[in-house]
C-alpha cells in the first residue's frame, strides 16, 4: 500500500488512494485490514492532503491533487465532479475559517479589556502590601502577597494575548492550504493493482 504521508514536502502532486471518491471529503470507518489509506486510518482523505500540506514548508511546487480509485469507481464526468466538490468545500471552509477568526477577536477584546481591569487591581493590591501602609502583618507575609499578586495581576494577560496572537495561527494556516487546494487541478487514476502476497 502506498503510504502518503511522510516527512518530505510534497512533489509535483499529492496522491490520496481512497476506495470510493466520497471518502475524499467523508472519512469511512476504520479498517486496518483495507488496502486503501482512508480506510486505515478511518480519515477522509483530503484531511490527510490538508495535513500534509500543514506540514510542508512550501506548497508552490504542488499543481495537481491525484485520486486513486479502483477501476470500477471511475466514471465519465467524474473529475468534473470531484473538482466541483473540491471548489465547493474549500469556499465553505474559508468562510467558516473567517467566522472564527471574527469570534475570535471578538473574545480576544472582551478577554484584553478583563484582563486589564484585573491587572490593574492587582498591581494596586500588591503595591498596597508591599508600601508601609500594612502594618498588621509580617513582613515576610507583605512581600509574599505584594508579589503573588503581582503576578496573578500578569499571568491574567496570557489568555488574551494568547488569544489574539497565537489561537488564530493555526486557522490562518488552514486559510491558507485550502485556499491553495481550491486552486489545484484534479486527476482521477485507476490504483495500481495487487500483486500475490499483497
Amino acid at each position: 500500500m502506498r503510504a502518503m504521508e511522510n516527512a518530505q514536502p510534497p512533489g509535483e502532486e499529492i496522491v490520496v488512494q481512497i476506495a470510493e471518491i466520497e471518502h475524499l471529503f467523508i472519512a469511512p470507518d476504520a479498517n486496518p485490514m483495507s488496502r486503501h489509506e482512508g480506510e486505515v486510518m478511518g480519515e477522509a482523505g483530503l484531511l490527510r492532503v490538508v495535513r500534509r500540506l500543514m506540514a510542508a514548508r512550501e506548497m508552490t511546487g504542488v499543481r495537481e491533487l491525484v485520486v486513486l480509485l479502483p477501476v470500477d469507481k471511475i466514471e465519465p464526468g467524474l473529475r468534473e465532479r470531484a473538482r466541483a466538490a473540491l471548489e465547493r468545500y474549500c469556499t465553505l471552509k474559508l468562510e467558516d475559517n473567517d467566522a472564527q477568526l471574527r469570534v475570535m477577536r471578538r473574545e480576544a477584546g472582551g478577554l484584553l479589556l478583563r484582563g486589564l481591569l484585573i491587572l490593574i487591581f492587582c498591581v494596586g493590591v500588591s503595591s498596597l502590601f508591599r508600601s508601609e501602609t500594612v502594618t498588621f502583618l509580617p513582613p515576610l507575609l507583605n512581600n509574599a502577597l505584594g508579589e503573588g499578586f503581582n503576578v496573578i495581576g500578569w499571568v491574567m494577560l496570557w489568555r488574551p494575548v494568547e488569544t489574539y496572537f497565537f489561537d488564530p495561527l493555526p486557522i490562518r494556516r488552514s486559510s491558507v492550504v485550502h485556499r491553495f487546494l481550491k486552486s489545484l487541478q484534479i486527476e482521477i487514476r485507476p490504483q495500481p493493482r495487487q500483486t500475490a502476497g499483497q
